[in-house]
């Protein structure tokens, strides 16, 4: 009786061997598959990783271009309002150089009238009145032009220097 129960026990043993053997080879298996998915995974992270990486450094090389491009605006821009701020000091410089060169036709009184012939009688035109009255001669300058940019120039000639301000 010994043989036969050491035979039933080693078949027991075999048989829980065999079923342990088994269910560690279902889940080797459902492991493999799992790893191979996980790995598929990761494939595709890495590559859109990579895809991002490529569009941000293509982001990073429009923004360093821009930034460029900008700078260079800026600058420019700074070295147009220095320009400006200079012409328009040239041009008030040279407005009030304008107005103190201005010499006013002295005032006919009303002795010189009476004294002087009729034909100085006739009705004087509006420039004259202006120049009488004191304003500037806008025709003649009194002293020669000096050399400005050509859109101050382009502005001085459509501007009345008279009654803008400048």
């Amino acid at each position: 009786m010994s043989l036969l129960l050491a035979n039933l026990i080693s078949a027991a043993l075999i048989a829980t061997g065999l079923t342990v053997f088994l269910v560690a080879l279902r889940k080797a298996n459902r492991l493999t598959a799992m790893s191979r998915a996980m790995a598929q995974q990761v494939a595709g992270s890495a590559q859109s990783l990579e895809q991002a990486l490529l569009f941000l450094q293509n982001e990073r090389e429009t923004c360093r271009d821009e930034s460029v491009r900008l700078e260079a605006k800026l600058k420019d821009s700074d070295r147009a309002r220095s320009e400006m701020t200079r012409t328009i000091r040239m041009v008030e410089r040279a407005k009030n150089e304008f107005k103190d060169n201005v010499r006013p036709f002295p005032a006919v009184d009303a002795a010189q009238r009476a004294a002087a012939p009729a034909f100085a009688q006739q009705p004087v035109p509006a420039a004259q009145t202006e120049i009488r009255q004191g304003t500037p001669i806008h025709n003649q300058p009194a002293a020669p032009a000096k050399v400005l940019p050509v859109f101050v120039n382009r502005i001085v000639r459509s501007a009345d220097v008279a009654n803008a301000v400048l």
